[in-house]
């Protein structure tokens, strides 16, 4: 039987695709689902996709999407988000520009170019901005650090010294070139804390810095110009007060709500799930306001 259900599936199935266009795994069980990653390492599922606001943590969109990739969705999430405020009601105060945070997630040159097109400002925050950040308070060297000589071809890195075209590469789809720098050169640099992120030591070094352009970091790009603006105390602060914004509300519909996990299949299914449990969250933030009013009155 369960032979006869894998050749029905395998005849009717369509080619699953992911962002980069890339053929990503089916599922006979459900196939509208998708392999994610999470604290217990890789599980079959959906992820829930909400936007709050800053002042009451009320959920203003929500969505389940059957995708490991968060990325692709800000655009429609943003979007509904601004229908059904409108639809509410609430409107943004004019010449007032709207701020939206969020994740490493969501961090991509795709969704900072629509919200720069679309009148938010945006604050994303890459994977690496611990580490480019440093713990010890030094600043790591940057893309916009190494000046790009056209002529020849390779990059002069703080230092002054070359880094020199090695090869072309793909990574998940993405086209680039990798420009390297001698290890002699590493190994006796004396800005070497600020150039690695390795974590080995400078006498352990094996190759020198290596450099991937691609067209999500090369210059002119709104990644660039993100990861400079998160250098400054302003947008750190801003990115900072994220956590006290979003994270309380998926905090309280898993652990107080107990939706730890979705029990449907189907995305529509799913999705009803999620949004039912939003609702029930924004409930019970609209009696906590009510009941705060009634105790000051």
């Amino acid at each position: 039987m369960r032979i006869e259900k894998i050749s029905g599936f395998l005849e009717k199935m369509e080619k699953k695709e992911g962002r980069n266009r890339e053929e990503i795994q089916s599922n006979v069980t459900d196939n509208e689902s998708a392999l994610i990653h999470s604290s217990k390492g890789y599980i079959q599922g959906y992820v829930g996709i909400a936007v709050s606001d800053q002042k009451s943590q009320i959920i203003t969109s929500a969505q389940a999407f059957g995708s490991a990739n968060e990325t692709e969705h800000l655009p429609e999430m943003l979007d509904q988000n601004a229908e059904n405020l409108e639809e509410a009601g609430v409107r943004i105060e004019a010449g007032k520009k709207p701020t939206m945070s969020g994740d490493a997630n969501y961090f991509s040159e795709e969704n900072l170019r629509w919200c720069e097109e679309h009148g938010i400002d945006a604050v994303l925050t890459d994977s690496q901005v611990k580490r480019r950040l440093g713990s010890d308070g030094e600043n790591r060297y940057e893309i916009d650090d190494f000046k790009y000589h056209e002529g020849e071809d390779y990059y002069e890195c703080p230092a002054g010294k070359r880094l020199s075209y090695k090869r072309d590469t793909r990574q998940k789809g993405v086209q680039g070139k990798v420009y390297q720098a001698s290890l002699r050169d590493c190994k006796g640099c004396p800005f070497f804390s600020k150039c690695s992120w390795s974590k080995k030591g400078q006498s352990e070094q094996v190759q020198g810095k290596a450099l991937r352009i691609t067209e999500r970091n090369k210059q002119g790009n709104v990644c660039r110009q993100m990861r400079k603006k998160l250098e400054t105390v302003e947008y750190q602060d801003i990115y900072a007060y994220r956590i006290q914004i979003v994270e309380p509300v998926f905090a309280n519909i898993r652990y107080c709500k107990g939706l730890n996990r979705f029990t449907l299949r189907g995305e529509d299914k799913v999705n009803s799930q999620w949004l039912l449990y939003c609702m029930v969250h924004n409930l019970s933030k609209c009696l906590n306001g009510r009941n705060a009013m009634e105790n000051n009155v």
